[in-house]
């Protein structure tokens, strides 16, 4: 069987698996020389869900859904905001907003 028809990007396998409610997976960890490989399975039906093969010896990492869980086994996606900086003039900006915050913060807790 082609595994690569599986094979997902990092993000796409982090987003699936933080839908995924705990309570309702099995772990699974699996040592094969000098890979480490991690299955998650439900427990509701023991579906295979999605595996994640850690490469000690290349430093990679690869990661595969097989399938998607009952709806009853997903929780809510937790929202994400992601923000680009791709000049060092928007990556100060983004730094001198932080501080003002930070610091009008800090003045609103001692006036409390």
């Amino acid at each position: 069987m082609d595994n690569s028809i599986y094979e997902v990007e990092r993000e796409d396998y982090k987003n699936f698996i933080g839908q995924l409610n705990k309570e309702m997976m099995d772990t699974e960890v699996h040592i094969v020389e000098n890979c480490t490989f991690t299955k998650i399975k439900s427990k509701k039906n023991g579906k295979h869900l999605s595996t994640r093969i850690s490469d000690s010896e290349k430093e990679e990492e690869y990661y595969f859904i097989f399938e998607y869980p009952d709806n009853d086994e997903r929780i809510a996606p937790k929202p994400i905001m992601k923000i680009n900086l791709d000049t060092k003039e928007e990556v100060q900006t983004f730094f001198n907003a932080l501080n003002k915050l930070q610091l009008e913060a800090k003045k609103n807790v001692g006036n409390i």
